[in-house]
């Protein structure tokens, strides 16, 4: 039961609808001084699914989905595939949900999205290429250190 409910977050984190009585409510808005181009193919990325695909560069590495409950040796070298990719759409924000960027470089972003009360999360990490921005690094729902 406690697997579903967190995969039941995972869905409503990723799919959720925006509610427009959020200052954030589509996702897409930014506070953070991030980089134009990357604040411009963040927006593209969440409302374009042929776009979302063409910028993830599969096998995407990461951490699966609940993985505290896994066995380690099956983590360690674990890539999502494009077969079990689960689109990302905007994201509704509220003052239970909390989303931070972390700019390693201009060329390195990684965001950290979370519910506060329980800590569990996502990481994804975006990397410019010659392609572009491209998602390069995906952590699925986790506790958030």
């Amino acid at each position: 039961m406690k697997h579903l409910f967190f995969i039941l977050l995972v869905i409503s984190i990723i799919a959720c609808k925006a509610d427009k009585s959020s200052n954030n409510a589509t996702g897409l808005e930014f506070d953070e001084n991030l980089p134009p181009d990357f604040l411009k193919f963040h927006m593209r990325f969440h409302i374009d699914s042929i776009f979302q695909i063409e910028h993830i560069s599969f096998p995407l590495p990461g951490i699966p989905n609940m993985a505290y409950e896994l066995p380690q040796d099956s983590i360690a070298n674990f890539h999502w595939t494009q077969d079990d990719w689960i689109m990302h759409k905007p994201f509704n924000y509220s003052e239970e949900f909390s989303r931070k960027y972390v700019t390693y470089s201009p060329n390195l972003i990684a965001e950290i999205i979370f519910e506060k009360q329980s800590g569990f999360g996502i990481e994804r990490r975006f990397s410019k290429t010659k392609r572009g921005w491209q998602l390069i690094y995906y952590v699925g729902m986790n506790e958030v250190q």
